[in-house]
């Protein structure tokens, strides 16, 4: 059974995690949860991004590293009028 509260996903059982990638569960893998999206991924399936971090995918990876308020140095490049 999975339930969802807040966005993320609640497994009750181990047998309901599966890979996101090649569908391996967790009797066959030690899966782990993305950072990201909260989905479950195999250690062959892993994207590595920034300091040995694992994610589910390059996309996932981008966004951890990538997303939020923009660099307040990006100001010092615009042209003065």
């Amino acid at each position: 059974m999975i339930s969802r509260s807040a966005g993320r996903e609640s497994m009750t059982e181990t047998s309901e995690r599966v890979c996101v990638r090649c569908g391996d569960t967790d009797a066959k893998a030690r899966l782990e949860q993305c950072h990201v999206c909260y989905r479950f991924f195999c250690p062959d399936c892993a994207h590595r991004a920034g300091f040995g971090r694992r994610f589910c995918s390059a996309e996932c990876g981008r966004a951890y590293y990538f997303t939020g308020e923009p660099d307040d140095d990006d100001e010092d490049f615009e042209p003065d009028d």
